[in-house]
């Protein structure tokens, strides 16, 4: 099986960046490189990326990987600094994304103990549109919220470790 890691923003594209400076792409390279390390331990094939230079790029690579699975990384993010919580997105006719993103948001919600905000629907995200792999887009935790920001920063293999037990479950 092969699994192409995307982590979220990148090059120009800091994404989402906190009152403290913290930036989205960052954030998400960790969690993604710390995920990529846990899922070739378990014997997955990893294609990793981070967009240089548009978004449309990832997409192309992804399609070029031949990929089985796609997951793309990424931090939330709110002008209401109370914000909270973890969802997965997935393209709406994706019966294989529904599965896989119900099996990681679950993991999300008991190893981080944050507010579930569920499985999404979203039809208008380009990596969920145009990937041929079976997508899921994660949004980890708000960048945005003081205490959840301290835990993307402090505690990043949480999050890479359940992503990938949610991996694990979706091929047993």
């Amino acid at each position: 099986m092969k699994i192409f890691i995307n982590a979220g923003h990148g090059g120009t594209d800091p994404g989402a960046v906190s009152k403290k400076g913290t930036k989205e792409a960052d954030i998400t390279k960790k969690v993604s490189s710390l995920l990529a390390c846990q899922l070739i331990q378990k014997g997955f094939n990893i294609e990793f990326f981070q967009q240089k230079k548009s978004f449309t790029e990832v997409s192309e690579a992804e399609n070029a990987s031949k990929s089985d699975l796609f997951i793309s990384i990424h931090c939330n993010s709110w002008t209401d600094k109370k914000a909270n919580g973890v969802e997965v997105l997935h393209y709406p006719t994706s019966t294989k994304g529904i599965k896989l993103a119900r099996l990681v948001q679950n993991e999300l919600v008991e190893a981080t103990t944050l507010k579930d905000r569920g499985v999404k629907a979203r039809s208008d995200l380009h990596v969920l549109r145009r990937t041929k792999a079976v997508a899921i887009l994660v949004e980890l935790a708000f960048i945005s919220n003081p205490e959840e920001e301290k835990l993307l920063l402090e505690e990043p293999k949480i999050f890479a470790d359940a992503i990938a037990e949610g991996i694990k479950k979706y091929f047993n």
